[in-house]
C-alpha cells in the first residue's frame, strides 16, 4: 500500500538535476517564509494563540529543513508529499488561532496550491487541493459552530465557505492547466533542445566527416594530379623519343640526347644506353647523362654478356630485370662510379628478335619502380631501339649516298671536261630581241661574288644587277647575270623566279651533259669495236699491226701513228 502511494507521486523527472534544483529552491523559499512568519508571530506578543501558532510554524520549519536535507541527497519524495501537507496544516492552525476564515493568513492557501502544482503536477488536484479545501471548510464550520476565539466568527456563513471552496478549486484547476501547459511547453522545448543538440552533434559529426572526406579527396586529387603529371612527362618523353625515330640523326648525337631526355622526364639519377658489339661478346656503354656515366664512357666501359651485372644478364636473356633494393639483388653490379644507386632497372633494346643493346636506369630511392613504370619504360625501350636502328640505317644510307655522290661527281666531272673541249660557246647574251653568244667570261663584281659565295647577289637602285649561280651537284658551273638600266628594286618574287629558272637550267644541263657523255662513250665503244673487228679479221702478224695503225690514224684525223713491238730482251731504258 505504501509503495503504491509512493509510486503515485513518483515521476521520471525526479532524477532530473533541473527539477531537483527547482524543489530545493522551493524549500529554501518556504523555509525563509516560515522563519519570517515565526518572527512576525513572536514579535506580536499580545496575539491570541501565540503558542499554538509558533509551535505549528516551528514544526513546519523542522519538516521543511528535513525535506531539504533529503533533497540534497537526491530524494525528493518527502518534499513532494510532506511539505504541501505541512504547509496546509500550518496555515490552518495559524488562521484558526487568529481570525479563522477571515484571517489574512489564508492567503497562503493559493500559494500552497502553486507550490503543490510545481512539486506534484496534476496529482495536486487529488491530494493538496482537497487538503486546502478541507482547511477552508474546517475554518468556516468552526466559525459557524463557535469553536474558535475569532471575534468576527459570527460573520461567517455558508456562502463564505462555498465561495472560498469554489474559488480555490477553480484557481487550482486553472493553475494546474496552466502549469500542465507550461510543463508540456517546457517538455517540447527540452525535446527540441535535445533534438537540436543531437542535430548539432550529427551536423558536427557530418562536418567532421565531410572535412575528413574533403581532406582525403583533396589528398587523392593531389596524388592523382602528381601521378597524372608524372605520366604526362613520361608520355611526353616517349613522344619525343618517337619523334627522334623520324629524324635524320647519327648515333653520336642521338644517344646522349636520349639519355638526358629520359633522366630529365623520369627523374632518374643515371641513364645509360649499352649497345652490343659486332662479336656479341660485350655490351658497350655508348651514352650516359650522369657524371659517373661520363667517366665510364671516357674509359670505354663495357660489360661481358651473360657474365657481369644486370646489363650483362639482360643482354644474354633478353628479359627485363629490376632491383628495387640493389643491396639485396644478386645480379646487381656494384659500380664505384655510381655510389648513390638504390634501385635499378635494365630493359632490352630489341629489333624483331635481335637484342641490339640495353637501356639501364638507376634511382637514388629504394622501390622507385612501380608496375606502371615497367610498362611505360618497356614501351620507351622499344622506341629507343627503333630510334637506334633508324639512326644506324641513316648512317649507312649517308655513307652509300656519299659514295654514290662521289662516283656521280667524278663521272660528271669527267663528262664535263670532255664536253668542254667540244663546246666553244661559254654562254649567251639576250638584250631585247637580240641574242648573241658571249665572247668572253663575265667579270662583273656581282658575278664574281655570286660564284665565290655560291649564293644569289642582288643590288637594287640605278643599274640594278642580279647574279644567280648555276650549280651542278654542289659545283658552280655558271652564272645568270640580270641587269637593268632603270632605277629598280628587286623584290622577293623576282629573285625567286630567277633562282627557280637557274635550278631548272642546272637540271637541264645535267641531263644534257649525261646524254652527250653517254652518246660520246657509245661512239667510242662503236669505233673501238670496229677497229677490233678489222684487227681480228686477219691472222697475219704484220697485217694486224698495219691495220691497227691505219684505223687509229683515220679515227684520230690523220695523226701519225707508230706501232712498235718491243723485244723482250731489250732493256726498258733503250725504248724509242
Amino acid at each position: 500500500m505504501l509503495n503504491r502511494f509512493l509510486n503515485f507521486f513518483s515521476d521520471p523527472e525526479d532524477n532530473d538535476p533541473t527539477y531537483i534544483r527547482l524543489v530545493r529552491n522551493i524549500l529554501i523559499f518556504a523555509i525563509v517564509a516560515t522563519l519570517a512568519s515565526i518572527g512576525i508571530v513572536v514579535s506580536a506578543s499580545n496575539s491570541p494563540g501565540l503558542v499554538i501558532t509558533t509551535s505549528a510554524l516551528v514544526i513546519s520549519l523542522l519538516i521543511e529543513i528535513t525535506a531539504l536535507i533529503f533533497v540534497a541527497r537526491g530524494q525528493i519524495l518527502l518534499a513532494k508529499i510532506i511539505v504541501p501537507f505541512v504547509l496546509v496544516f500550518a496555515i490552518t492552525i495559524i488562521a484558526n488561532s487568529a481570525n479563522s476564515i477571515h484571517d489574512i493568513s489564508i492567503l497562503g492557501y493559493p500559494l500552497i496550491i502553486i507550490i503543490a502544482n510545481l512539486l506534484q503536477g496534476k496529482r495536486s488536484l487529488y491530494f493538496t487541493t482537497p487538503l486546502v479545501i478541507g482547511g477552508i471548510i474546517l475554518l468556516g464550520v468552526m466559525d459557524m459552530t463557535g469553536n474558535n476565539n475569532s471575534p468576527i466568527a459570527n460573520r461567517t456563513g455558508a456562502d463564505d465557505i462555498l465561495i472560498g471552496t469554489v474559488l480555490l478549486s477553480a484557481g487550482a484547476g486553472i493553475l494546474n492547466l496552466f502549469i500542465g501547459r507550461l510543463r508540456s511547453t517546457l517538455a517540447r522545448a527540452e525535446a527540441n533542445e535535445r533534438a537540436q543538440i543531437d542535430t548539432n552533434k550529427e551536423l558536427m559529426s557530418l562536418q567532421n566527416s565531410l572535412e575528413k572526406r574533403v581532406e582525403e579527396r583533396t589528398a587523392e586529387l593531389e596524388f592523382a594530379n602528381q601521378r597524372n603529371e608524372k605520366r604526362a612527362r613520361q608520355f611526353e618523353a616517349i613522344a619525343q623519343v618517337a619523334r627522334a625515330t623520324t629524324t635524320n640523326e647519327n648515333l653520336e648525337s642521338l644517344l646522349p640526347r636520349l639519355t638526358s631526355l629520359i633522366s630529365e622526364q623520369f627523374g632518374f639519377y643515371h641513364t645509360g644506353i649499352f649497345l652490343i658489339d659486332e662479336d656479341r661478346t660485350f655490351a658497350v656503354l655508348r651514352a650516359s647523362n650522369s657524371q659517373g656515366g661520363k667517366r665510364m664512357l671516357a674509359r670505354g666501359h663495357k660489360l661481358q654478356i651473360g657474365q657481369t651485372g644486370m646489363v650483362g644478364f639482360v643482354s644474354a636473356t633478353g628479359k627485363p630485370h629490376i632491383a628495387l633494393d640493389v643491396g639485396d639483388d644478386a645480379v646487381h653490379f656494384d659500380n664505384p662510379d655510381l655510389p648513390n644507386t638504390r634501385s635499378e632497372m635494365a630493359l632490352p633494346l630489341r629489333i624483331a628478335d635481335t637484342i641490339i643493346g640495353v637501356l639501364d636506369v638507376q634511382s637514388v630511392a629504394s622501390n622507385a619502380f612501380q608496375e606502371e613504370d615497367i610498362d611505360i619504360l618497356s614501351t620507351l625501350a622499344d622506341q629507343v631501339a627503333v630510334a637506334i636502328q633508324n639512326a644506324r640505317t641513316y648512317e649507312t644510307m649517308q655513307e652509300l649516298l656519299e659514295d654514290a655522290q662521289k662516283v656521280s661527281g667524278t663521272y660528271l666531272q669527267d663528262a664535263w671536261r670532255i664536253l668542254e673541249t667540244d663546246d666553244k660557246e661559254i654562254g649567251f647574251r639576250v638584250a631585247g630581241d637580240e641574242i648573241s653568244p658571249l665572247t668572253r667570261p663575265l667579270t662583273s663584281t656581282q658575278v664574281k661574288k655570286a660564284v665565290k659565295e655560291r649564293q644569289t647577289v642582288a643590288e637594287s637602285g640605278r643599274n640594278a644587277a642580279l647574279a644567280i649561280p648555276i650549280r651542278l651537284r654542289d659545283e658552280v658551273i655558271g652564272v645568270m647575270d640580270i641587269r637593268t638600266t632603270n632605277d629598280h628594286q628587286w623584290d622577293d618574287d623576282e629573285v625567286d623566279i630567277a633562282e627557280a629558272v637557274a635550278d631548272r637550267l642546272s637540271l637541264a644541263l645535267e641531263t644534257s651533259l649525261l646524254l652527250k657523255s653517254t652518246q660520246r662513250r657509245a661512239e667510242i665503244e662503236r669505233i673501238t669495236a670496229d677497229i677490233s673487228g678489222k684487227i681480228g679479221a686477219t691472222t697475219q702478224f704484220d697485217s694486224i699491226l698495219r691495220t691497227a695503225a691505219e684505223e687509229l690514224s683515220r679515227v684520230l684525223g690523220g695523226s701519225e701513228v707508230l706501232v712498235q713491238i718491243q723485244s723482250l730482251e731489250t732493256p726498258d731504258d733503250d725504248e724509242n
